[in-house]
């Protein structure tokens, strides 16, 4: 359930993107911080899960 929280809120942060005055990595985990309602460290646990997961759909997509 937090790792869904964590890609809905990046995906929004992404899409809003030209809307977002500061973006430097404190303010982007600031930002996924207010939209998960999760603490820093849950916020990047769940980031590294996801780009773990990430690697795997690249290293497939690109043997493919």
């Amino acid at each position: 359930e937090n790792e869904r929280k964590v890609y809905e809120a990046v995906k929004i942060v992404l899409e809003a993107k030209d809307d977002i005055e500061i973006f430097n990595k404190k303010a982007v985990y600031l930002y996924l911080r207010e939209l998960t309602g999760l603490n820093t460290k849950q916020v990047v646990n769940n980031l590294n899960k996801l780009r773990e997961k990430y690697r795997i759909f690249k290293s497939k997509w690109d043997k493919e």
